[in-house]
């Protein structure tokens, strides 16, 4: 009886383990390889002076006020958004926002390289900006 007992538990334990190992492969795997993002339009404010935000791997979030912005300017908000998720996309998630991160308080959110790299697209166009516009 007693050797019943342990080989159920051996088997139970073995079947949650193996069930555990291939959900964490598969969702490494999708969230390192979610190759489009959702782009959604808010009807509220994102705090802390911003129009928009990447989060990877859950999308781009946007202003809704921006809507309406065209999509092939270099300026636009979501093509300032969508070098992020290139950026996740070349670093895999878990170094993107580690860098990020990193930066941030390293050099502020103005300043970091992987803002400098998304503004760069419209660094031409940057006299059209009205005074103290930051993307």
């Amino acid at each position: 009886m007693r050797r019943g007992l342990i080989f159920t538990h051996t088997m139970s334990t073995l079947y949650i383990r193996n069930i555990f190992i291939l959900l964490s492969i598969l969702t490494l795997f999708t969230l390192n390889y979610v190759k489009y993002p959702f782009v959604f339009y808010l009807y509220l404010n994102i705090p802390g002076a911003q129009m928009a935000i990447t989060i990877p791997p859950f999308g781009i979030f946007i202003e809704s006020q921006y809507r309406h912005e065209d999509p092939n300017d270099p300026c636009s908000i979501l093509i300032h958004e969508q070098i992020h998720w290139k950026q996740y996309k070349r670093m895999g998630l878990f170094s993107f926002y580690f860098n990020y991160i990193k930066c941030y308080v390293h050099s502020g959110r103005i300043n970091n390289w992987m803002e400098r790299e998304a503004r760069k697209p419209c660094s031409s166009k940057r006299n059209h900006w009205p005074v103290g516009f930051i993307p």
